[in-house]
């Protein structure tokens, strides 16, 4: 057993891979955990992530989603990469799984989602 309660650890191991050097100033997004004072205070003594650019990669096929390959966001809010759900509405003519939740669509219901 630790003497630092276990939540504490996992919580510190979670913001250590979020914290980077702009997460932290003034234009912090709402989103980020790092927006609040008490996430802040715990995150003070970590060190910084060297992660600055973030991945996304689809859950389905393994592959980056980028501007060629952008990720489509389900009515239920997963995303997965175009090219994974055009090759399954081809296969099931139009409609579309949700690997994670078993949520069927038709390939029009989702929605291009832009990064910014």
């Amino acid at each position: 057993m630790t003497l630092e309660l276990l939540l504490n650890i996992y919580l510190k191991a979670g913001l250590s891979a979020l914290k980077t050097l702009y997460c932290c100033g003034d234009d912090c997004t709402k989103e980020d955990p790092l927006s609040q004072e008490s996430f802040r205070k715990l995150a003070l003594p970590l060190l910084d992530s060297k992660q600055h650019h973030s991945k996304l990669v689809c859950y389905i096929t393994k592959e980056l989603m980028d501007t060629e390959n952008p990720p489509q966001v389900f009515p239920n809010g997963y995303a997965y990469s175009t090219k994974a759900l055009e090759e399954m509405a081809k296969k099931n003519n139009g409609k579309i799984t949700c690997p994670r939740t078993a949520l069927i669509c038709s390939y029009s219901e989702v929605v291009k989602a832009y990064i910014s």
